[in-house]
């Protein structure tokens, strides 16, 4: 299968999901063309969005490891309001954690799209405001 990711957006819910398959990251070269990719899907919306990601066919290699942590945490300052995840394997999951650590960020990924959804609408009828992007919450 070919490298493939898509954005779609939910109207009834206010909220972009993120979907991925076979975008493994060996690499920079391989972190840099997912950061592109990710930006020209996000950069369409006329807003920062809330975004559910799905990490399943997400695959952070340890050699991409560092490198994603960074490019996601702009990435993520940059387009979006909140943004929750859900499935993934362990090594892409204990990346995700990592960075949420090294960047100070909310480290929320949840089973289910259903769960993460739910956590999103939770968080966004807190009444507080979205968490400042970058290194509060990612």
């Amino acid at each position: 299968m070919a490298w493939k990711m898509t954005f779609d957006y939910d109207e009834v819910h206010d909220v972009v999901t993120a979907t991925f398959q076979d975008c493994i990251l060996n690499n920079s070269l391989d972190v840099a063309r997912w950061r592109t990719e990710v930006e020209g899907h996000l950069s369409k919306y006329p807003a920062k969005v809330d975004l559910l990601i799905n990490l399943d066919g997400l695959v952070v290699k340890y050699t991409a490891g560092r490198v994603f942590g960074r490019e996601r945490s702009e990435v993520l300052s940059r387009y979006t309001l909140r943004s929750f995840r859900f499935g993934g394997d362990e090594m892409t999951k204990m990346f995700v954690s990592t960075s949420g650590v090294i960047n100070g960020a909310a480290v929320n990924v949840y089973r289910s799209r259903d769960e993460a959804l739910r956590a999103l609408l939770v968080d966004r009828a807190s009444g507080r405001p979205a968490p400042v992007s970058g290194k509060k919450a990612i």
